[in-house]
């Protein structure tokens, strides 16, 4: 009975602590929304794939014209024409894209949305790109 009880506590201990660091991350990103300013161009075109290294996964951007769909205080998400494939384990396909800082005319990061949670990077080179004004 006391080793039933016992596990019955761990049990909530473990459920509270998720539940909180679950909670912390939606406040993290509680400032993403909708474009409502007007973003530095109306799209960035990217004329080859791009990859990055995202601690033990390789994240793949694909080629394509990106176009802005939200924002935060910091800047403005640029979502990729398809998804971004991420190489970890195994290869999984999420949406994501660039970001570029407010005040800034070139992207100088990207973006993915993983089960996780979003997993944002800087480019430690910025990739060939075009922006469509």
């Amino acid at each position: 009975m006391l080793l039933t009880s016992l596990w019955d506590e761990i049990t909530v201990i473990v459920l509270v602590v998720l539940l909180g660091a679950g909670c912390g991350s939606l406040r993290q990103h509680s400032s993403l929304r909708p474009i409502s300013s007007k973003p530095p161009a109306s799209a960035i075109v990217l004329s080859a794939p791009v990859t990055v290294i995202d601690q033990s996964a390789t994240d793949t951007f694909p080629a394509g014209k990106y176009r802005p769909l939200y924002e935060d205080r910091g800047g403005y998400y640029f979502e990729a024409p398809a998804k971004v494939l991420v190489d970890d384990v195994a290869v999984f396909a999420y949406e994501g894209g660039l970001y570029i800082a407010r005040g800034a005319t070139e992207p100088t990061g990207w973006y993915v949305n993983r089960p996780s949670g979003k997993t944002m990077g800087r480019f430690k080179k910025i990739p060939p790109y075009k922006l469509v004004p």
